[in-house]
């Protein structure tokens, strides 16, 4: 029996893990991870593609042997949530989580409105550690109960300011926001005054609801602005919708994005003719990583895997889930324990880069090499634009 402390001791990473597992029966007791995802509702494109990278690494756990806490070995099941692409609906699912009366272990979570709506819930309480792995929402030391081994939007707006300024002829900025995407509405103050720090004018600010498939009055608002850059904010198949409209609309100029949009959403949105000169900067998705020549082996690794158990490419929060359900389980292991959750949370705020060889996305250490600092983890991110039908890595942005 080969249990995943084995694993780390003897060095496999994702992808002998993924590889070289194989099913085998063993006497384990059960430990239930529950999962929130959108499997239903404008999310699900994305909220599909990670509730599988979760099954997947769950399944790699298990079929090598299972997890080891202190003397006990545990199967992991999943408990599935749907949110719906609704916080309503996200909000009762993690009550029906409490309702049990035992502690909640939980990963998942793909929207910011679902996870801004019952992180007030559980940020204080004791019996709950969240590992949201999807959200783009900025997690902060006063969360005490989320972990975000994912990207908040907080450095995507640093990394897209960045990225303008670098252009070198960028003077007038127009933003269009999904404005049930709470991280970014957030954001929004905190983008413009980072783009006039620059020299930069924002010229127009409008928005749109998530599910959107109307943009024409926002774009021509900010068209009138005459911008140099339109900055679109939002998941990947309304930016891909948007920037469609935005062609349409007689505006040529570059268009920049923070959306992992993936070839799906350009095709669903007959978006191919109108990608040129558009940039999407998002943590890397694993086609990213392995033409980028990032972490390519545990990335095609993995690619290969999820293609074997589904049939389909990754999504663009898929390596995220697949990391972050490694992470707790490394904090399981480490801590010693699944019901102290102080106890593990303690070891997660120490938790290390190190720690966790199945995380594929190129992470960035914080002190002492730690995934966390405040209970956020960050990324090198990827600058992607459309060549020849698909998405193609031009550059990084650390």
């Amino acid at each position: 029996m080969l249990l995943l402390s084995k694993i780390r001791k003897i060095g496999l990473g994702v992808g002998s893990a993924l590889l070289m597992a194989t099913s085998s029966a063993f006497a384990a007791e059960t430990l239930t991870f529950y999962d929130l995802e959108s499997l239903s509702g404008p999310g699900q494109t994305n909220g599909i593609a990670q509730a599988n990278a979760v099954k997947l690494a769950v399944d790699a756990i298990n079929k090598a042997g299972g997890l080891k806490v202190g003397d006990t070995t545990y199967e992991i099941e999943l408990d599935v949530h749907d949110d719906r692409s609704a916080a309503t609906s996200g909000v009762t699912a993690v009550q029906k989580m409490l309702s049990y009366g035992k502690p909640v272990l939980m990963v998942g979570s793909l929207s910011g409105a679902v996870t801004g709506a019952y992180a007030p819930i559980v940020r204080d309480r004791d019996d709950v550690i969240s590992v949201v792995l999807g959200a783009a929402i900025t997690i902060t030391e006063k969360d005490k109960s989320l972990y975000h081994p994912r990207v908040a939007v907080a450095q995507y707006t640093t990394s897209t300011v960045k990225y303008i300024a670098s252009l070198g002829n960028i003077k007038r900025v127009g933003i269009l926001t999904d404005h049930k995407h709470s991280g970014f509405v957030q954001q929004t103050p905190v983008l413009e005054e980072l783009l006039t720090k620059q020299g930069m004018e924002v010229v127009g600010k409008e928005d749109f609801s998530f599910g959107a498939t109307q943009f024409g009055p926002q774009i021509t608002a900010l068209v009138r602005g005459n911008p140099d850059i339109i900055n679109i904010r939002g998941y990947g198949g309304d930016v891909a919708r948007a920037i469609k409209q935005a062609r349409d609309l007689g505006f040529t100029g570059p268009i920049v994005s923070s959306s992992g949009t993936v070839a799906k959403d350009v095709i669903d949105a007959q978006a191919e003719a109108s990608m040129a000169n558009v940039r999407d900067l998002f943590v890397p998705l694993a086609n990213d990583l392995i033409e980028g020549g990032r972490n390519a082996d545990k990335a095609k690794a993995f690619e290969e895997a999820y293609r074997a158990a589904y049939d389909d490419a990754s999504g663009a929060t898929s390596l995220s889930a697949y990391g972050g359900v490694f992470v707790l389980a490394r904090a399981l292991e480490k801590a010693g324990t699944v019901t102290n959750i102080l106890a593990i949370r303690k070891v997660l705020d120490d938790l290390k880069v190190s720690d966790v060889p199945e995380i594929i996305e190129p992470m960035i250490p914080q002190d002492d090499g730690r995934i966390f600092k405040n209970h956020q983890s960050y990324f090198a991110l990827v600058v992607r634009e459309w060549k020849d039908g698909r998405f193609v890595p031009v550059g990084f942005v650390e």
